[in-house]
């Protein structure tokens, strides 16, 4: 048994040494500034997402994007968002995880380049509730012809 130890360390340097880049390659990843469309479209988040805990939900909804109000009504939206709430309970922090743009940047890859009218862009919030504890919050974020990002989708997991 004690011959494997040796053997056991040097599998365990080799892992840690095989880790480290990308543990490197990680802390890049997270450093890296945001865009100014990421910006923007997590502060429209934000105003949109404090709406819904002032249990504000008429005010969302005319908040939200021209496809939102297709595809639901404000009935249906006072309604099933007034429930699913209730069921999480107030939030006790937030805080923005991740911003990308569905489908890529625009142009060529280059964020910095600006969105044009009808991107799409997905931010994940690590929420936590009162009732639900931890969750994230999917919003799909649409950037519409006034030259604002607005909510077109919700969705709490």
């Amino acid at each position: 048994m004690t011959a494997n130890v040796p053997r056991l360390r040097r599998r365990r340097v080799a892992l840690a040494l095989a880790l480290l880049p990308l543990c490197a390659l990680a802390a890049i990843a997270q450093a890296q500034p945001m865009s100014p469309d990421q910006r923007a479209a997590i502060g429209a988040a934000e105003r949109w997402l404090a709406r819904v805990d002032a249990q504000r939900y008429a005010d969302a909804w005319a908040m939200g994007a021209e496809s939102f109000k297709k595809d639901v009504d404000r009935k249906q939206w006072n309604d099933g968002i007034r429930d699913l709430r209730r069921e999480y309970g107030r939030v006790v922090s937030r805080k923005a995880e991740k911003a990308a743009f569905v489908g890529g940047a625009p142009e060529g890859g280059d964020a910095a380049a600006g969105a044009t009218t009808g991107a799409e862009m997905s931010i994940l919030f690590d929420t936590r509730f009162a009732r639900r504890k931890q969750a994230t919050e999917e919003m799909i974020m649409v950037l519409e012809r006034d030259g604002l990002w607005r909510v077109a989708g919700y969705h709490i997991q």
